[in-house]
């Protein structure tokens, strides 16, 4: 017979063994149905009058079916049509990443497509330069490691302007601004020339393969890469304003593979019980166990316990789980996509305002929070680096994705995030503090948010934001408002000499007399001011292509220098006199045109 210790060192030994057999993610039960449905419409119904969201469908799957297909409010406010989660099409923006991704796999398991092979091997004529020699693979376009630089141009608009997949990649390929594999930074183009690659491959459209290979075996039949604006299935979408909601235009983008797809959400519930069943849907499969598995494994992240990147899916740790998901934004719809492997669970929210962003990621949390709830305390490092350490890697970071070519370059000075060293293993990034638990790995003190510091590299990772990292502005005079400043200071030259000029020319005219009025630098000033206008609007006017005048406008600073020095010139050689101002105003514009060089604005 057992003595008492004896009892109790067996159920020690057990409870352990259970809990590592079962951990605790595990141990939390799976919603029941009714109960799911009360806490959905609970939350849609605060949340949508909150975030200002006229409509939306949610979809819920577990264990291979449906737990929940629900539609809430109105898909068209005007019309008064319900959100139905069964015929009610909306626009899944990136979520359609995914989908490429999945054909690209296809494509690789039937043995047509090496994932690491040069993309050149299966495109010969593709005309994209490679940094420092190394090729871009399918493996890089999947995991947004290609290196690529961020473009809004060019990516469409008008349905009456929409090009072909294979002129929109080769009319306008991407410049790579790194070399393939060193970093994540997040790239429609990058996708959209996977999805080229598989159009290539099977030799015929990549809607057309899509809608064979993956729609038709899932019976997705109301999904598709080409609609109309006209379906009277779609939900129209809002922005919202002083107390009223607006109608959003709709866009007909290039990229279809980047960014296209239209769906229901019981569609994208079959989509999803197909994923969480590796590869198979009733007695379809769209690809084989083996497939899955590797296109749902991560392949690329910072650091050990950091979300990274899967296949054509981010990942994000939450609640002691791993979720692997997609966003999707376009013209006001918000959408999202969780699968949670372990679980057997898929989650699909979409909205039709651009109130659903704050929407749908606040829904994941209180679904996460409701059904597998978990604390995490902090536990800081026993051996914190010390601040003088940290110091080295303090500095303002800016998102890889930023536009690193072209106007929009300068932008990225509304986007850096400053990081300072506070004490021992603490640091302060933007406005929260983050306390290290690792080598250059640290935990926000208000919650999960985790960042990590390359100290080598000086590149950052947020693991909120796994589809792209920071990286540290090198020079240590670096500051986001004094360039601001900087340039707008120079700027203002223009209109007050074009206020200036024309003030003085109306007051001889009034007084009849000939004052001092220079009508060259007057020019200048007023096609300056045209060409701050063309900057601001760059991404409407060449949001669907690049006409040839924009490129002479690009270069106008550097032509109306020109005329300036010229005019110099001249007055030197009749020896006129060169009065001061004219001196003035020539050289600002020299420093100006200069300091527009060094931010890369003569280039698209």
């Amino acid at each position: 017979m057992l003595s008492y210790r004896q009892r109790w060192f067996k159920r020690i030994v057990c409870a352990a063994l259970f809990a590592t057999l079962f951990p605790a993610s595990a141990l939390a039960s799976a919603p029941e149905k009714q109960e799911l449905q009360a806490f959905v419409e609970d939350f849609m119904e605060r949340k949508m009058k909150e975030h200002h969201v006229p409509g939306a469908v949610v979809s819920v799957v577990q264990n291979g079916e449906i737990s929940l297909l629900g539609g809430y409010g109105y898909a068209n406010l005007e019309k008064k049509v319900s959100a139905d989660p069964h015929a009610t099409v909306f626009r899944l923006g990136s979520i359609a990443k995914t989908v490429t991704a999945t054909a690209v796999m296809q494509l690789h398991e039937s043995g047509v497509l090496e994932l690491h092979e040069d993309i050149k091997h299966y495109i010969p004529g593709l005309k994209l330069s490679y940094l420092g020699g190394k090729p871009i693979t399918a493996h890089h376009l999947m995991t947004h490691t290609a290196g690529f630089y961020e473009s809004i141009v060019a990516v469409g608009r008008d349905w009456e302007k929409q090009q072909p997949l294979a002129e929109a990649i080769n009319g306008f390929l991407p410049s790579s601004v790194r070399a393939p594999g060193e970093q994540i930074a997040y790239s429609n183009q990058g996708m959209s020339l996977a999805g080229y690659l598989v159009e290539q491959i099977a030799r015929q459209p990549y809607e057309n393969v899509v809608e064979e290979q993956i729609f038709k075996p899932l019976t997705m039949n109301r999904s598709s890469f080409r609609f109309a604006e006209s379906d009277p299935n779609l939900a129209a979408s809002y922005s919202y304003a002083k107390g009223k909601y607006k109608p959003l235009p709709f866009s007909y983008i290039h990229h279809l593979p980047a960014g296209a797809l239209n769906s229901t959400a019981e569609d994208i519930s079959r989509y999803m019980i197909a994923h969480l069943q590796q590869g198979r849907y009733g007695n379809s499969r769209i690809f084989s166990e083996e497939t899955a598995g590797l296109m749902h494994r991560t392949h690329f992240t910072s650091i050990k316990n950091m979300p990274g990147m899967a296949y054509g899916f981010y990942e994000r740790y939450q609640n002691g789980l791993r979720l692997i998901e997609h966003d999707g934004g376009i013209d006001g719809y918000q959408s999202y996509l969780y699968l949670i492997p372990s679980e057997n669970t898929g989650i699909f929210i979409a909205t039709n305002s651009q109130g659903g962003s704050e929407l749908r990621e606040q829904f994941i949390t209180a679904y996460l929070e409701r059904y597998y709830p978990a604390v995490q305390e902090l536990q800081p490092a026993a051996n914190p680096t010390p601040m003088h350490e940290l110091q080295k890697i303090e500095g303002y970071y800016i998102p890889n994705r930023a536009h690193l070519k072209g106007p929009l370059n300068f932008a990225q000075n509304l986007s850096t995030v400053q990081l300072e060293a506070v004490s021992d293993g603490v640091i302060l990034f933007g406005d929260d503090r983050f306390v290290e638990t690792d080598p250059y790995l640290f935990r926000s003190e208000r919650g999960g948010e985790q960042i990590y510091v390359d100290a080598d590299t000086n590149v950052l990772a947020l693991s909120s934001i796994p589809t792209m990292m920071y990286e540290r502005q090198k020079s240590a005079f670096y500051h986001p408002l004094l360039h601001i400043a900087v340039l707008l200071g120079l700027a203002l030259i223009y209109p007050i000499q074009a206020a200036v000029s024309a003030a003085v020319g109306l007051y001889g005219v009034v007084r009849r007399k000939r004052y001092g009025f220079n009508p060259i630098a007057t020019i200048v000033s007023v096609l300056f001011i045209l060409y701050f206008i063309f900057i601001v609007s760059i991404a409407e006017v060449l949001i669907n292509d690049i006409p040839w005048w924009s490129y002479p406008f690009l270069y106008l600073p550097v032509i109306l220098l020109a005329t300036l020095l010229l005019q110099l010139t001249l007055r030197f050689v009749r020896k006129q006199k060169v009065t001061r101002w004219q001196y003035g105003f020539a050289s600002v514009t020299a420093i100006f045109v200069a300091y527009l060089y060094v931010w890369d604005f003569y280039r698209i």
